[in-house]
């Protein structure tokens, strides 16, 4: 009776091995897809070593006219050192942290209007992320700070995949934008690209 209740813990730990090691591939997989879907000079901002707890959505260029945006939101808890690590470079190349609630902001996807915005800044809408942010989740909770690495006006998808720039200034009918956001509490990073 042991023998055999062995055998089966055996056996169910290394199905649940083999579950999680799959579910780890198929992670790696949209994550690798996510990178290849965009030009690396806008993607080269995104992690290259993935730790154990980590959240990845795409919006992949083919719906970016339904949605108003594609792009990528990735975010994982590092240790403090890495945290600081990735926050002190930031600050070493001066790029100015922003607290969500910042007027400054225009969120791409977002049913507001933001055309008299014209020196804002764009970022994405976050409610498309898997992370629960609550009711309004097209914002980052506060105790976040955003670093926005660049923001580019142009076109940087194909023509059939350009989006009207619904509710943005003219400025930015299309473009990029990409960044970082950072979670002191949680030691989470979190790295965004958003064209549309």
């Amino acid at each position: 009776m042991r023998k055999s209740i062995s055998i089966s813990l055996v056996v169910l730990l290394s199905a649940c091995f083999d579950q999680s090691a799959q579910l780890e591939r198929e992670f790696l997989e949209k994550y690798l897809n996510g990178l290849y879907a965009f030009p690396d000079d806008i993607t080269d901002h995104f992690p290259g070593e993935l730790k154990a707890h980590k959240n990845f959505y795409i919006h992949y260029p083919a719906s970016a006219r339904e949605t108003g945006m594609a792009g990528m939101v990735f975010s994982h808890q590092v240790d403090s050192t890495e945290f600081n690590r990735v926050r002190d470079k930031l600050v070493l190349n001066n790029i100015i942290p922003h607290k969500t609630s910042d007027s400054i902001f225009i969120i791409v996807g977002d049913t507001l209007g933001y055309s008299k915005k014209k020196n804002g800044i764009p970022i994405p809408n976050f409610n498309f992320y898997e992370a629960d942010f609550g009711l309004n989740s097209k914002y980052l909770p506060e105790h976040y700070l955003i670093y926005v690495l660049e923001s580019k006006a142009g076109e940087y998808l194909k023509d059939k995949y350009l989006t009207e720039g619904k509710h943005l200034p003219k400025k930015w009918k299309n473009g990029y934008s990409r960044g970082l956001a950072t979670n002191k509490e949680d030691n989470e990073l979190v790295y965004w690209l958003c064209v549309w």
